[in-house]
């Protein structure tokens, strides 16, 4: 265990922006930091419209804030606020982690991508059939993944031009929202907030389950949605959003500090998800 955190002038800062933030983040980073003793400090911070954005960011260059971490619904109109991406990021359209060098730049990153991958190698999709609806930041890191991984995606969202673009960007197949009623396939991905709202919604209905092999939704909070939690029940693999947030969190925090992120950590955040 590291030396005992004291805040001062010296103290690196790293942020997160969302408009609903949580305490994962803030857990996670400071309890890396303190077991490596860093004098770092993780501060989740609230920016809820998109036309205060461009000020956050500027307050990030300002105050020489070395990280910040990007979440819903800011992951793809930050970047227009960057200096550079990373090839990731670039590729993908989204960013959820951006970094100030010493000049003052900053860079964006995209570690959904990675957090993804890693949690969707439990699953073994090589030419095998996926289903993901939705088509926003954190679907556009997941289906790159999935095209990283050889799987052979299909994309559905409720408005159907943002799943045709996103196909034509990954070279998927995509289908109308309505036809997700009949789908089948091996793995399906809850890519959208559906269930973090409202934990008695899924994003399909319950006989859609039966039709698939694996299923994996992006949410954390609640760690066991509704989709994971009728799956487990009808005897199918699941992936929780949680195994996708540690390991991005865990890239992230490489990526900010130049160290690995303990196992302890990391083993630690998993063990809570499930408690």
């Amino acid at each position: 265990m590291g030396k005992e955190q004291k805040i001062n002038k010296d103290t690196v800062v790293c942020i997160s922006i969302a408009a609903k933030p949580g305490n994962f983040g803030a857990n996670f980073h400071n309890s890396a930091y303190k077991h490596l003793g860093l004098d770092w400090v993780y501060l989740p911070r609230k920016v809820v419209r998109t036309v205060d954005l461009e000020r956050a960011i500027n307050g990030v260059r300002v105050f020489g804030i070395k990280g910040c971490s990007v979440s819903m619904p800011h992951k793809e109109i930050v970047i227009q606020y960057l200096d550079n991406l990373d090839s990731s990021a670039e590729r993908i359209g989204a960013v959820n982690t951006i970094v100030q060098n010493e000049n003052g730049s900053l860079k964006g990153y995209n570690t959904d991508f990675y957090g993804a991958r890693k949690a969707l190698e439990k699953a073994n999709i090589k030419g095998k059939e996926v289903l993901m609806t939705g088509a926003g930041g954190v679907a556009k890191a997941v289906g790159f993944a999935v095209k990283e991984l050889g799987g052979l995606l299909t994309i559905a969202n409720r408005t159907y031009d943002r799943a045709r673009e996103l196909s034509e960007k990954l070279n998927a197949k995509v289908i109308p929202w309505e036809q997700v009623s009949n789908s089948s396939g091996y793995l399906l991905i809850n890519a959208t907030s559906v269930g973090m709202k409202d934990p008695n919604k899924m994003v399909v209905k319950e006989k859609v389950i039966r039709n698939f092999n694996v299923i994996m939704d992006v949410v954390i909070y609640p760690s066991e949605t509704k989709l994971l939690r009728i799956s487990k029940e009808k005897g199918k693999i699941i992936i929780p959003g949680t195994l996708m947030c540690v390991y991005q969190a865990a890239e992230q925090f490489k990526i900010y500090t130049g160290f690995n992120a303990p196992k302890k950590v990391i083993d630690d955040t998993l063990k809570a998800f499930k408690k």
